[in-house]
Parts: structure tokens; sequence; C-alpha cells
């Protein structure tokens, strides 16, 4: 089972991964991208979701407005080009690097958009990276949490 958006829009809808991945008959769980071309989300809520390299799904170029993130798993999953406006994150987070651009800023990467997410429900491990310029000061944050954006 695969999945991939492109050139979509989608409103208040639920994307659920069940706990354990139904496997196909070659042994493959789930995988695809929600933004293979630019999507929109908005309103939508991701239960589970397992946001991955290789095996899971990705954000690609999708931009999430006022989305909910509950207990996705963040394990090896790189959000270079994702736009987030007023989301919602829950649960536990490892694994990780969120970008501020895509591509290198000074060879003209696109600004990614993102602001005022919050991410106070969250449970942050050290393995969680914020680079490019990802605007921390933008969002809301777990108590005493004081992210660090990395050059890439």
């Amino acid at each position: 089972m695969s999945l991939s958006s492109a050139w979509s829009e989608f409103s208040d809808c639920r994307f659920r991964q069940r706990v354990r991945p139904i496997l196909t008959e070659h042994g493959f769980a789930a995988q695809g991208s929600f933004g293979n071309g630019p999507s929109i989300y908005r309103g939508c809520t991701f239960e589970r979701v397992r946001f991955k390299g290789l095996g899971g799904f990705s954000m690609m170029n999708a931009r999430f407005e006022d989305c909910t993130f509950v207990n996705c798993r963040w394990e090896g999953h790189f959000a270079h080009a994702a736009d987030l406006i007023n989301c919602t994150f829950s649960g536990r987070m490892n694994g990780c690097v969120w970008f501020g651009h895509s591509g290198n800023p000074e060879r003209g990467g696109r600004r990614n958009v993102i602001r005022g997410n919050d991410f106070t429900q969250v449970v942050m491990t050290h393995n969680v990276g914020w680079r490019n310029g990802f605007p921390v000061s933008d969002q809301l944050w777990p108590e005493g949490h004081r992210p660090r954006v990395d050059v890439p």
C-alpha cells in the first residue's frame, strides 16, 4: 500500500496508521509522500503516521495548515521543504530534522513558511535537529525546552 499526493488539496481529513503495519506479500509497509508535488492539508489529523525517509511517509513539498499530528513516529524524517502553519504536535519526537529553508539559503533555496506551531505536548529527544534558519522563536515549545538551530 502506498500514497503519493501531488497538486492536491485536503480539508478536515484523517490519516491514521495502524500500530502494526499491514505488510505486502513482499514485506513492505505502507509508505509514500504527502507532497510529491505541492499539496495542501487544512485542518487534517495525522494519527500514528510513520514519518520516515525510508519505509514511511514524507512531507516533501506539502503545506500543513491548522493540522494535528498525534503520536506520529518521526524517526529518520527530514522535512526539507514542508510548510507548517498553526499545527499542533503531540507524542514523542526522535531522530528527525526540520529545515527553515529548502536547499542552501545562500544559493536561492526557498524559505519554508513555518509559524505558530505548538510543540508543547511533545517529548523531544536530543536527536531532533532544527536547521537552515528554522524560526524557533515563532513556535511554542515544551516547558524548559530551548531548541538550537544548527547550520547545515
